[in-house]
């Protein structure tokens, strides 16, 4: 490994706001920075030996703050919708903070994405992001301590690992919201790429996006999906999941006993990304919505230049069978890994 660089990217209420750079002697980079403990990019080499970004993001760090798409972001302590914007947790009713229709998306504006973390520990192969999060904040019970850790491997995948305690039960349901685009190229879509993954299913949603709570493996799109298929298929399948949001936007229980939950593949670059993870659930989020006022590589965001593969528990989950899986209780510790590798096919 080269050793570690950083550089202040910008500010925030009087703080340098720091980004870290990791690099393998083989050219592999990844850049953090301790605002939201956010991606900003991490670079592989196609199958011609040329090292590109395959994350989406900013060039400046003021496109970071009110990050709507939550670009690169660590988002927590809970991920996705909670219903209506509210949970029953020991007979105490939380009330949240409304962000989407009537729900909670995202933990709201107070969501550990804004947070400016600590650095605790850095070396050439990574770092420790650490933050606290009083009781109370964003509706949510319990005060929180939150470390959130990055490594790059020689190989040049990188595994991210939550860690979060809390003095009272609590949700957590973290993940990271970065987007893939393997061509390196962002003013191009992504519906050359082949998606595939390992899945029991998908939670098909409702229209203002909070998931049902029995995955659905009888669908077309399923079939495909399992099998490895275009993500412009998949856009054009015309299963009314699909057609809903324009793509997928979608949570898909994983299969266990395989080696990894799935990948990503641009036949043009070569680029093939293998997704490994702890968390029993990937929602993936393809750019359906266009905001315009989002400039990605100098331009308006196109619609689908990018894949969210966001490995987490089921959102709102709370108000299904599997709400053990995102409720914390005082005094254990939450823990979970995730790890992505760009190898060249």
């Amino acid at each position: 490994m080269k050793t570690y660089t950083e550089r202040i990217f910008g500010h925030v209420k009087g703080q340098d706001v720091i980004a870290y750079h990791f690099e393998t002697d083989a050219g592999y980079q990844l850049e953090v920075m301790n605002y939201g403990a956010t991606i900003l990019r991490y670079v592989t080499p196609d199958k011609k030996g040329h090292f590109a970004n395959v994350i989406l993001g900013f060039d400046e760090f003021a496109s970071y703050v009110g990050n709507t798409p939550k670009h690169g972001a660590s988002v927590g302590p809970v991920a996705g919708r909670i219903a209506e914007a509210s949970f029953d947790l020991n007979g105490q009713i939380y009330n949240l903070e409304v962000n989407n229709e009537s729900n909670c998306n995202h933990s709201g504006s107070t969501g550990w994405d804004s947070s400016l973390f600590e650095l605790v520990e850095v070396s050439d192969h990574g770092l420790t992001l650490y933050t606290e999060r009083a009781d109370g904040t964003g509706g949510f019970p319990g005060n929180l301590k939150i470390w959130i850790s990055y490594q790059l491997e020689e190989s040049g995948a990188y595994e991210i690992h939550y860690k979060v305690t809390t003095d009272q039960d609590t949700l957590v349901n973290p993940t990271n919201h970065s987007y893939f685009n393997l061509s390196g190229d962002f003013t191009k879509t992504v519906d050359h790429h082949v998606f595939q993954l390992n899945t029991e299913g998908i939670y098909p949603i409702a229209a203002d996006g909070v998931p049902e709570k029995i995955p659905d493996a009888s669908r077309h799109v399923i079939q495909q999906i399992s099998n490895g298929a275009l993500l412009k298929d998949i856009f054009a399948d015309e299963d009314e999941q699909i057609q809903l949001v324009s793509g997928l936007d979608h949570p898909f229980a994983l299969s266990r006993g395989f080696d990894r939950a799935g990948s990503l593949y641009d036949p043009e670059s070569g680029r093939l990304l293998l997704l490994k993870t702890q968390a029993p659930c990937l929602v993936v989020y393809t750019a359906n919505f266009v905001d315009e006022s989002v400039i990605i590589a100098g331009q308006p965001m196109l619609q689908h230049n990018g894949v969210a593969l966001e490995a987490q528990a089921l959102p709102d989950a709370i108000h299904s069978d599997f709400k053990d899986q995102v409720i914390l209780k005082a005094g254990q510790t939450f823990t979970s890994k995730t790890r992505y590798e760009v190898v060249v096919k």
